[in-house]
């Protein structure tokens, strides 16, 4: 029987690259998304190009309803899960002056709390396994963005939830992190030109990072049995460069 994957946020980006990397791992996949049923159908057809199980589950899990509805689905669908990505989030804020009660719990509820939430639930479903997380180089020390201050707190908070949840649930259930860099998904096709090139600018290398590559490190933590508790930075040299060009070093 297939090791069972489950991937929030899947039907593009990241948690689409993901998705199907882990059915090219030998997995079956649930495939979480929010709205866009066509390009989840397409997903689905690539996973089951490699001969795996992909099972929709269209549920929104920055709400508990949505939550409830996923995990009804897995359970419906399956006996057990040996993998859940906490992927899905959304870099969008209020700008700092209009912060109230309401969108401060949303921003923070959509890149934070739900992936808690989420969490939560899938470590009662997972006997051996793993519990993955999407965070962003703007969660890393000193690395917040300022026009985006709470997705970077969000972010933040689960670099730091991951770490200390790994060891409540070790040893049976390992949890790591990847923060990407700038990765070339669907939502800078939005993003002004001159703020991507100069999001590359910020980089050693001056290249996209690519959703493949963040879908690799998620399965190399899947599947490397002794890294728990740990985050893999993959940033085209964002971190080198920020720290090379701070007040400090000259």
């Amino acid at each position: 029987m297939s090791n069972i994957a489950v991937v929030t946020g899947a039907s593009k980006g990241i948690g689409a690259a993901t998705a199907v990397t882990f059915a090219k791992s030998g997995y079956d996949v649930v495939l979480n998304y929010k709205s866009d049923t066509k390009s989840a159908q397409n997903v689905a057809k690539q996973i089951e190009s490699y001969g795996q199980k992909a099972v929709l589950a269209q549920a929104d899990v920055f709400t508990e309803d949505g939550i409830k509805l996923l995990f009804d689905k897995i359970k419906n669908n399956c006996t057990k899960i040996d993998v859940f990505v906490n992927n899905a989030g959304i870099p969008e804020e209020p700008s700092f002056g209009d912060y109230n009660f309401s969108n401060i719990n949303r921003s923070l509820n959509n890149n934070f709390v739900a992936s808690v939430l989420c969490t939560q639930e899938a470590a009662k479903l997972i006997e051996y396994g793993s519990i993955l997380f999407t965070s962003s180089i703007y969660g890393l020390q000193f690395g917040g963005n300022p026009n985006l201050a709470l997705y970077s707190a969000g972010k933040s908070a689960i670099i730091s939830f991951a770490q200390t949840i790994s060891e409540k649930l070790a040893p049976k259930i390992r949890c790591n992190v990847v923060a990407p860099g700038s990765t070339k998904t669907p939502a800078w096709d939005k993003v002004n030109p001159e703020y991507a090139q100069k999001s590359l600018s910020m980089t050693l290398q001056k290249e996209w990072v690519e959703p493949q590559e963040i879908a690799d490190a998620f399965v190399f933590l899947a599947e490397t049995p002794h890294i728990t508790g740990q985050t893999i930075v993959i940033d085209s040299g964002w971190q080198k460069k920020i720290r090379e060009n701070s007040p400090a070093r000259h």
